[in-house]
């Protein structure tokens, strides 16, 4: 049996507000003994000034975490930890699917570590960008590894 977590990558404020994915995720926690939280912190991140984007608005969470979550900010695309080698699979869901959802899945599997993509708990900007990103990830981590 292997041992899994959730991995919620950067559900904040800004990328969600006009999407139902913080109640869908909130409720999601429930099924799940181990959760990672990310939170993106923009004045941190060096993408800001070399992508020229503005960056959130609001970088808060846009839902509550589970009171066992390991909650985390990162300055990057990547929500991997070395924590998360103690897995042998991690289920991800969250914002945004062709940027950080696409790095830390790509990043999960050099390390060994199956992911898994809930592709209805993940988002991006626009439903184009989304979709490219699910073929990335079937292309690169296998269409069995996408949920």
């Amino acid at each position: 049996m292997s041992k899994v977590a959730l991995l919620i990558i950067d559900v904040q404020k800004d990328p969600a507000r006009k999407s139902k994915l913080p109640e869908k995720i909130a409720a999601l926690q429930a099924k799940y003994k181990h959760i990672f939280v990310s939170q993106f912190q923009n004045k941190k991140s060096p993408i800001l000034k070399l992508v020229k984007w503005a960056g959130y608005q609001d970088d808060n969470l846009a839902f509550t975490p589970a009171p066992h979550a390991v909650v985390f900010r990162k300055t990057g695309y990547s929500a991997y930890l070395l924590e998360m080698s103690a897995f042998d699979e991690i289920h991800l869901c969250g914002c945004y699917t062709d940027c950080c959802i696409y790095k830390t899945a790509m990043d999960l599997i050099e390390k060994g570590i199956r992911p898994v993509v809930l592709k209805d708990y993940c988002f991006s900007r626009n439903k184009r960008c989304h979709n490219m990103g699910l073929q990335l990830l079937a292309h690169n981590i296998g269409t069995r590894n996408i949920r």
